[in-house]
């Protein structure tokens, strides 16, 4: 669940006090990597989705079933895909 402006803007006040108070501490709390891996997943997500599509017209169009079966093996390991390359950019 996402945090609304008014929890945003306590949750920055409570780190603005904590630095002044202990930036010792603040450093180490902000280098574990609270970078936002959401651009990273769009992306993995349309070029597997992309080349799943590129497979199944091709499959469907030159008549191949392996390449339609394929796209589809492709789009149904998406999810996990995604949740692989989340996990790795936390």
């Amino acid at each position: 669940m996402p945090f609304n402006r008014k929890e945003r803007r306590a949750l920055r006040d409570i780190e603005a006090h904590l630095a002044a108070e202990d930036p010792a501490l603040a450093g180490l709390l902000g280098a574990t990597g609270t970078a936002r891996p959401g651009w990273q997943v769009r992306r993995v997500r349309r070029w597997v989705f992309t080349v799943a599509v590129t497979l199944i017209v091709m499959g469907m169009v030159l008549d191949i079933p392996g390449f339609v079966v394929g796209g589809v093996l492709i789009v149904s390991m998406l999810p996990v895909l995604l949740t692989l390359v989340w996990q790795h950019y936390r």
